[in-house]
């Protein structure tokens, strides 16, 4: 990050994807006649000494506009600077922001977004009010009289159709109590050593606090082994020898000597993010003189850059680059940051990555220089345009080559939600597996190099989710956990201390919006934060690991039969066992009744607790290791005494799979076909002798198939469904392994069915789009009173409005119906239908369509 933390992170979310891809031509509602009102969510989101970061979101409740203009006045004397995704002019206190050409069009109920970075001097007040082309944003709609009716222009006269009204989908609940769960922990099934870095944290030098004499003791007690500096995008425009950030406020006390005092008082290892940005190679190298050389600290990571994905190259820019220019090759001006860029993406990247390495290692040849990935699933991961042909991970790692050290992602898996789901929240770490699996298979596709002597660094990561309370501290413990568990050599919190953002009550307690793990002991957004270093929740999430193993420690299997309780498992150096219990129920307590293979235990357990909205962990014992009731929302570690067999390493996961053969035809609705194909698993302490394929749902999971080979052949699948699979290693004494990343397998219509349709999105736009389906009657026969029914892939899906027929929808299930006039000749016949449609950021093709129940080709 480069001004103050999590202000830059909105650009990473998939709201990012819509706006960078929206087209703005669509009907609009001239302003005489629009029903107009608005809606404004204005977040600071971060905040430092002078400055602050701020989100702003301005949601649209009438018609349709394109083109806007937002304008506010700020009451304290603050200023706006740096802009992203709009522009921004100032008059005085009166600050008017206006669009960019891709997010000029909102559509009904639809957002656009920007951010900013400004400053302030004694207080920073949100603004009172706002006023969208006009029109004060008070969250109401004032609709003139004689309002037209609009809609898009089309190539044919449309009939008077029926506005589909949605079926309100429900929101993520959790289910009921239920009394006991079963956990099942095999002891002697490894998933290797907890890493002897692996909790780590980030500090920034506009953090006034980072060397409190306090912190060494607070970093102690929670367990941090890796303390990361200068701080997230300062890091592109710090110079480390005269500990100045071009552009940037740098606290007092937090130059390298000092951070390195407090990294050593720790016993924490530094992590060194050198300044690609506006630094030079001879730079950097004279960093790892000064660190290694001159004062022997023996700094073994060290990282290029800070996300330059965020250059400009993908259209969203935060992030400092002395390279890239403007379209016609000019320098960009010095502290400025369009939004698009030339000069500077993936490969020029990596050809001067290249010269950093080769400069530090000169140095220090002991060094590992960590170069950056794309997060696999994660925007800009595959994106290309026509200056980069190729995506980021696929050019970087090509170039690079054998000399790819390590690799270092980012993870911030909600962006910034303007309705955080919690629930969603705390599942997030399901996804780990699959990234790492894919950027493993992407390190060895493209590097040549095994994945397992590369080490994968995560050195940004937070939830940005009820950030400073106990659902973020569950998150955390779980997270971590699975990283390890998967392979992951380093996990950096961020941050350190931030200050107050958005203030709210989760969970009967005061979030403060911050995201630091410590208070700063500040004001602002109205809420004053607790004395200066106060931990918040996700303090005591994270320092519950060190309860759970330590560095050397191995990590066993352990599994759950209810899915809102999570479980990791530990077998300490003494033989003894310890397993982390994660209750993510918000409503109900649990009695947990364990099971163990490969394990006795003897003696009384100790059990750790941080109770749900804790302000300490507590700890006492109990007399059996075989049951105990866990408090909502609560985090509890057993440590249990006790013997058991040696622990095997399991086997590694398969690669990726693929999929191939997929097809379906006439006969019939379960006549669907495919084929899986995996990249075979290596082994653990014994051979790999076959795999295990599992069907996911969303209750759980079902064994398929135990092949012994690397595919499986999938039948009897329906039309049009989705199947998602993982597969598993098993080694010769029945070790499985992690799973793969899953697939999703979704079953087309036959090729050769009687009829066909054509769907095509002529025109989209953040939040909305206009799509067009042609039917084609392949029979000789012609169809009357058709039907068309169809359903959407994305809950988020909607049609708003539709013409030339009649358009109902119930949950994601649309049906278009034309009546007695609808019939489609045959032998080649054809019809067409349109509608002005709504997601939510998702806009995927609907799979298959039905022709009076009967499912169409695609063309």
């Amino acid at each position: 990050m480069k001004s103050m933390p999590r202000a830059w992170r909105a650009l990473l979310s998939m709201s990012v994807i819509s706006a960078v891809g929206a087209a703005t031509a669509v009907a609009v509602i001239p302003a005489a006649y629009a029903a107009e009102g608005c809606r404004v969510d204005y977040r600071v989101t971060s905040q430092w000494p002078g400055g602050f970061g701020a989100d702003v979101s301005v949601t649209n409740l009438g018609d349709p506009v394109n083109g806007w203009r937002l304008v506010w006045t700020f009451g304290a004397g603050q200023t706006i600077g740096q802009v992203w995704n709009a522009t921004a002019t100032t008059s005085g206190a009166t600050v008017t922001v206006s669009n960019q050409s891709y997010n000029a069009v909102i559509a009904t109920g639809a957002s656009a977004g920007f951010g900013f970075n400004g400053t302030w001097e004694q207080s920073n007040p949100v603004p009172a009010s706002f006023s969208l082309n006009g029109t004060a944003c008070t969250g109401a709609v004032t609709t003139p009289t004689g309002s037209p009716t609009a809609r898009p222009t089309t190539t044919t006269s449309p009939t008077p159709s029926t506005t589909a009204t949605p079926t309100p989908t429900a929101t993520t609940t959790p289910p009921p109590g239920n009394g006991s769960v079963g956990v099942t922990v095999n002891a002697t099934a490894g998933l290797g050593p907890i890493p002897s870095n692996g909790v780590g944290l980030n500090t920034a030098v506009y953090d006034p606090n980072m060397n409190h004499p306090d912190m060494p003791g607070l970093l102690r007690a929670a367990g941090f082994k890796a303390l990361r500096y200068p701080g997230g995008s300062y890091s592109d425009i710090y110079n480390w020898q005269t500990h100045v950030a071009d552009g940037g406020y740098v606290a007092g006390g937090t130059t390298f000597s000092e951070f390195m005092a407090t990294a050593r008082a720790t016993g924490a290892d530094p992590i060194i993010t050198v300044n690609y940005g506006t630094g030079t190679p001879e730079l950097a190298a004279g960093w790892v003189r000064h660190a290694n050389v001159t004062n022997n600290y023996g700094i073994k990571y060290w990282e290029i850059g800070n996300e330059t994905v965020g250059n400009g190259t993908y259209g969203a820019n935060w992030e400092a680059d002395s390279r890239c220019t403007a379209a016609s090759g000019a320098p960009i001006p010095k502290g400025t940051y369009p939004n698009q860029t030339y000069n500077c993406g993936p490969s020029v990247y990596a050809a001067n990555a290249l010269q950093f390495i080769a400069a530090m290692k000169a140095v220090d040849p002991s060094i590992r220089v960590c170069i950056q990935m794309t997060t696999p699933g994660h925007w800009p991961d595959g994106v290309t345009n026509a200056q980069n042909p190729r995506p980021w991970n696929e050019t970087v790692l090509s170039a690079i080559g054998a000399k790819t050290d390590c690799v270092i992602i980012h993870w911030y898996p909600a962006g910034f939600p303007p309705n955080p789901d919690i629930a969603a929240m705390l599942n997030y770490p399901n996804q780990i597996a699959g990234m790492v699996s894919a950027a493993k298979a992407q390190i060895h596709q493209y590097t040549g190099l095994n994945p397992a002597n590369v080490p994968i660094m995560v050195t940004e990561t937070n939830s940005n989710v009820a950030v400073d309370v106990q659902p973020n501290a569950l998150f955390a413990a779980d997270m971590y956990m699975t990283w390890f568990e998967n392979g992951v050599t380093n996990v950096d919190w961020w941050n350190q201390h931030n200050g107050p953002g958005t203030p709210s009550i989760i969970n009967g307690a005061q979030d403060y919006g911050d995201g630091g793990i410590f208070s700063s002991g500040t004001n602002g957004s109205g809420v004053t934060e607790p004395p200066l270093n106060t931990p918040f929740a996700p303090y005591y999430g994270i320092a519950m690991l060190s309860k759970l193993g330590s560095p050397g420690d191995k990590m066993v299997t352990a599994q759950s039969d209810n899915p809102l309780l999570k479980v990791h498992a530990v077998r300490r150096t003494d033989g003894g066992l310890n397993v982390l219990i994660v209750n993510e129920d918000p409503s109900n307590a649990r009695t947990v009744n364990l099971t163990y293979s490969g394990f006795s235990p003897s003696g009384a357990p100790t059990v750790h607790t941080f109770a749900n909205n804790a302000s300490a962990i507590t700890s006492t014992t109990q007399g059996s290791a075989s049951s105990i009731t866990v408090g909502r929302y609560s985090l509890t570690v057993l440590q249990i005494p006790g013997s058991g067999g040696a622990v095997a390493t399991v086997p590694g996961p398969p690669g990726p799979p693929t999929v191939s053969n997929l097809s379906s035809n006439t006969s019939g609705n379960t006549t669907g076909k495919a084929t899986l194909r995996w990249p075979a698993g290596t082994a653990g302490t014994y051979p790999v002798a076959n795999y295990k394929v599992y069907r996911l749902t969303t209750t759980g999971s079902t064994l398929i198939a135990n092949p012994t080979g690397t595919q499986l052949d999938l039948s009897g699948l329906t039309i049009g469904e989705s199947y998602r699979y993982e597969v598993r290693s098993v080694d010769s004494h029945g070790y499985e392994s992690l799973p793969t990343s899953p697939i999703t397998v979704t079953v087309p219509p036959p090729v050769d069915a009687s009829c066909a349709a054509h769907y095509e999105v002529s025109n989209s736009w953040q939040g909305g789009f206009i799509a067009a389906i042609t039917m084609t009657n392949r029979a000789a026969t012609p169809i009357d009173n058709w039907r068309l029914t169809f359903t959407w892939p994305a809950a988020g899906q909607s049609v708003t409005n539709g013409w030339d027929a009649t358009w109902t929808q119930t949950g994601q299930q649309v049906t278009v119906t034309r009546g007695a006039s609808g019939s489609i000749p045959g032998n080649g016949g054809t019809t067409s239908v349109g509608f002005q449609g709504g997601n939510t950021g998702q806009n995927p093709t609907p799979t298959v369509f039905y022709l009076n129940g009967v499912p169409c080709s695609n063309i």
